[in-house]
């Protein structure tokens, strides 16, 4: 992420100026890395069940209110899964029905993570 999206490295305080290559020998960031397998995981096993996949998107963001995050952002996290399915394409195979399903999954995350981010009547 740092390497595509390093304006997001502000959010990651005392990390603003981590390399990706700093990112890849930090425990901390390998601790955010299983937090991010974890997140995606939940989202993929509760998809199919829209009132916890929602509850879920809500939970992210309310977690994240300390941040004082754009909710922009939450578009961006969208793009979070096309970033994933860059990476994963540089090591495997993906089908277009894979990829289709993947960007529709993330959309409908962030769709919710931005609903709610108005509901909670966030800044920005």
């Amino acid at each position: 992420m740092f390497e595509h999206y390093p304006d997001l490295r502000q959010y990651f305080k005392g990390a603003e100026n981590f390399t990706p290559d700093d990112v890849q020998i930090s425990d901390r960031f390998a601790k955010q890395g299983q937090r991010l397998l974890l997140g995606t995981r939940i989202i993929v096993d509760t998809y199919d069940d829209l009132d916890t996949f929602k509850a879920y998107a809500r939970e992210t963001v309310n977690r994240h209110i300390k941040f004082k995050m754009d909710r922009n952002l939450w578009l961006v996290n969208f793009a979070f899964f096309t970033v994933m399915i860059e990476h994963l394409k540089e090591h495997t195979t993906i089908d277009v029905e894979t990829e289709k399903a993947w960007l529709q999954i993330g959309k409908e995350f962030a769709d919710e993570a931005v609903k709610h981010s108005f509901d909670l009547n966030l800044p920005n």
